[in-house]
């Protein structure tokens, strides 16, 4: 878990502690005299993860930061001189504004294709999820995974973890003189998830006919730009996974479908 600002500045101020207790005195031929210096390795590091706070924190165009950088420097001046001197006090007056600081915006923007490989992500690893919630405390009751509704849940339930706006049984358009709901529309995504368990009267055939109808529809879905197939299949009833998906996605001219079959 990443720590708060404010937990990393805590945790900086005990690095300079510690960076601090390597003083030593060294002699400088340049000024020919002893100075006390720390040891250089340790002194980069710091340096080196104030600048990224102050950078999390405030942005590079912020007075702290630019104080900071200046800080750095020192004609003659021993790295425990300027550590203590000029380091330390920006340092400090950082720390000290942390509570007035206006929060920067540092989580990063996912790209479309970013969020559709984490949801193939979560999806392909969706047995070991399973597997898991069976591994109970002091032997409780576990968690089973019995038929496609109890899937549609735990998929919905791993999806809170990443998106907003979930919109779980979608009506979609009729397609051939019938009509059908989407499991799961991400509205902002434009993303379709349709969620199958296959079952001994769902095999790799009827799972194939049923995906190609869902295929024919979602084009006609005003909100919907890619369609992911998701078919859990724990039993092992398809025997070719991987050419199931190829026919599947290959069977979708413009590119816009996915297929995941999960077995193990």
């Amino acid at each position: 878990m990443q720590k708060s600002l404010a937990e990393r500045f805590d945790s900086l101020e005990e690095d300079f502690q510690d960076v601090l207790s390597t003083k030593s005195m060294q002699y400088n031929s340049l000024l020919n005299a002893n100075k006390m210096y720390v040891d250089a390795a340790k002194y980069k590091i710091w340096v080196g993860r104030v600048k990224k706070l102050l950078e999390d924190s405030y942005g590079q165009d912020s007075e702290f930061y630019k104080d900071f950088m200046k800080a750095q420097k020192g004609f003659y001046a021993s790295n425990h001189e300027i550590l203590t001197t000029q380091l330390k006090p920006a340092f400090d007056a950082a720390k000290a504004d942390l509570d007035y600081a206006l929060p920067l915006n540092t989580s990063p923007i996912l790209k479309e294709t970013d969020r559709l490989d984490l949801i193939i992500n979560v999806l392909e690893r969706f047995p070991s999820f399973c597997r898991q919630l069976k591994k109970r405390y002091n032997d409780r009751d576990s968690i089973e995974v019995t038929d496609e509704y109890d899937v549609q849940d735990l998929v919905h339930a791993l999806l809170t973890l990443h998106f907003d706006d979930i919109r779980p049984e979608e009506a979609s358009p009729s397609y051939a003189g019938s009509s059908s709901r989407q499991d799961f529309l991400l509205k902002k995504e434009k993303i379709v998830i349709e969620v199958k368990k296959t079952r001994k009267s769902l095999g790799a055939g009827k799972i194939g006919e049923e995906l190609i109808i869902d295929m024919a529809r979602y084009r006609a879905h005003p909100d919907c730009d890619t369609l992911v197939c998701f078919v859990y299949d724990p039993d092992g009833w398809v025997n070719n996974p991987k050419g199931v998906v190829a026919d599947l996605e290959g069977g979708d001219s413009e590119g816009k479908t996915r297929v995941v079959i999960a077995q193990f």
